[in-house]
């Protein structure tokens, strides 16, 4: 059992250099497409004379960006010492507050009480004296021992000690109930506005070293920013010059699509970042990347053997093993956007002198060993017909043409696997619903309304879409001037590919529903849909009538049944 696909030709260890250039630029040389290079060889210049100006005017940038970071480093050291010292001061003035209030308290004020105290008595002892000196005076001046005059002189000496005693009293109370109590609250007062001073200047302290340690952090990220721009452009202008990252063969990036509106890479092209400019694929192993319908998918996995055909060399066959499935599908056009198709890798696994011819881009076409069951009897897939559940075919035994009810097996875009129903030899007609319609027709009638099951409906699902040649040929045996030809319809065997009636105009104007001569994916028959992109050859999302005759003819078909040693294949 084999599947059949188309794909690419691809190196196994494909290197892309692709532009890493901010924006666009040009390419200034570039060696010439098919040179072989070494690993470090230098194949791509890009025009780098911008990027040389931006360097030179980031470089200034760098330079201030890095003075202004000294200054502000230079600028919280200042910070940091003048915090300190104001702190000090701070602290030194709350401690000198502290210390007048306790020298008031422990040693001005007992000292000027003391001396007002020392002050009273000592007025109190001058009255004591002067009282005493008039009171003899007085008894004196009445024995005639002393006169009047001196009598006054004592009593003016007694006032004048008495207004003595009266003020040193004085001073001492003042001291005690106001000059105590005004100069303890102020200095009090003073201690308290001193710490709060001291908590002041800390804040401002804190915030002043928090704003430079800012400005420092600004300064840091904008030397960092624009250091690292520099480092950028650096790298910029270097990736001006590419190097081969491998030993390989220079093959230019240049679209595959004719209708892309990307420039050929070429000296004086205009590049974009990422875009890809030079592929450097290692010959010595390839590989080619195809795409299988989802129907089909199922049947691929990796390890599979396959063989290898590529269109350049048709006479060399090459060995290959399945070594990839695609677990997702890939993009597909956007007229064929309903297609669900999975990519495949099949690597080509032989001698690499034997791959030296091959280049990126070839196409190749891919059969893959999906099962290998020896000595089976097929015969071509055209000549089965599918009646509800029962497959038949017409077969020609002498000069008669009778149907004939199958049982099938595997199958593949060519060979259906008959398990039982004819044997080897057996001439079977080829598209019998051509020339049998009303044989056909009772066996619709008896079978068609019968359900399909699952496993047939995978069997039609699967089957490939290629499309068989309505080739039409006598029969030599059989009914008299009726040809044994086409009769088997696209994908599924037991109906006729090209329509009912064997007519693919008439057939084709019938699936043409709105007239205009084009078939879309919608209007294309269920089980063709899987190959509308094979149908469609231009790609341009209908299939034309001229498309719809070529695809038709687009293979030969056989006329007997073969048996032996073929695999039936699907």
């Amino acid at each position: 059992m084999t599947a059949n696909e188309r794909g690419t030709i691809d190196s196994v260890k494909n290197s892309v250099l692709s532009s890493s250039v901010a924006g666009t630029t040009t390419i200034l040389k570039i060696v010439r497409e098919g040179t072989h290079v070494k690993e470090g060889d230098i194949v791509v210049e890009l025009d780098a004379s911008v990027l040389t100006e931006k360097v030179t005017s980031q470089r200034i940038k760098v330079t201030q960006a890095n003075a202004a970071l000294e200054q502000a480093k230079k600028q919280l050291e200042i910070q940091q010492q003048q915090n300190l010292s104001d702190i000090a001061a701070a602290e030194l003035k709350l401690k000198l507050a502290k210390l007048d209030l306790e020298k008031f308290l422990k040693g001005d004020f007992e000292q000027q009480k003391n001396e007002l105290a020392g002050q009273v008595k000592l007025a109190e002892q001058n009255l004591a004296r002067a009282t005493d000196s008039r009171d003899i005076v007085k008894r004196l001046a009445k024995k005639g021992y002393k006169t009047q005059a001196d009598l006054e002189v004592e009593e003016i000496n007694v006032n004048k000690t008495e207004i003595d005693v009266s003020v040193a009293r004085e001073k001492l109370s003042l001291l005690q109930l106001y000059t105590y109590t005004r100069t303890l609250e102020e200095l009090e007062a003073n201690a308290r506005e001193f710490e709060r001073e001291l908590e002041r200047v800390k804040l401002k302290a804190q915030a002043a070293l928090a704003q430079a340690k800012a400005d420092l952090e600004a300064r840091e990220l904008t030397a960092s920013v624009e250091n690292a721009e520099l480092d950028r452009l650096n790298t910029q202008v270097a990736s001006c010059v590419m190097r081969a990252p491998q030993d390989g063969q220079v093959v230019y990036a240049n679209p595959r699509d004719s209708r892309s509106d990307q420039p050929m890479i070429d000296e004086g092209t205009q590049v974009r970042e990422r875009q890809a400019i030079i592929n450097l694929p290692d010959l010595s192993s390839m590989k080619v990347v195809t795409r299988v319908h989802e129907s089909r998918i199922s049947l691929i996995r990796p390890g599979l053997g396959a063989w290898v055909t590529v269109d350049a060399y048709p006479d060399k066959r090459l060995r290959a093993v399945v070594e990839a499935v695609g677990s997702v599908p890939t993009a597909t056009s956007f007229w064929n956007r309903d297609i669900k198709e999975y990519e495949v890798v099949v690597k080509i696994d032989e001698p690499s002198e034997n791959v030296t011819n091959l280049r990126p881009g070839l196409t190749a076409g891919v059969e893959v060993l999906v099962e290998e069951r020896p000595d089976v009897l097929i015969v071509p897939v055209q000549s089965v017909i599918t009646v509800g559940t029962h497959h038949f075919a017409f077969v020609a035994s002498g000069n008669r043409v009778a149907s004939r009810e199958l049982k099938i097996g595997l199958s593949n875009d060519r060979m259906v696997e008959i398990v039982d129903g004819i044997g080897e030899g057996d001439r079977v007609v080829m598209n019998p619903k051509t020339h049998f319609s009303t044989e056909i027709a009772d066996l619709t009638s008896k079978f068609g309304q019968e359900k399909l099951p699952e496993p047939v409906l995978a069997r039609r699902t699967d089957a490939p879409s290629a499309t068989a040649k309505n080739e039409e040929k006598p029969a030599a045996n059989g009914p008299a001037g009726n040809p044994a030809a086409p009769g088997t319809s696209e994908g599924q065997p037991g109906q006729r590919r090209g329509g009912p009636g064997g007519d693919p105009v008439a057939f084709f104007k019938r699936l043409d529903k709105n007239t205009d001569n084009n078939l879309s994916e919608d209007e294309f028959p269920e089980q063709l849909k899987s190959n509308f992109s094979t149908w469609d050859a231009n790609g341009d999302g209908v299939v034309s009538l001229d498309e719809f005759q070529t695809a038709r003819k687009a293979r030969p078909v056989g006329e007997t049944a073969i048996g032996g040693g073929g695999g039936a294949g699907g």
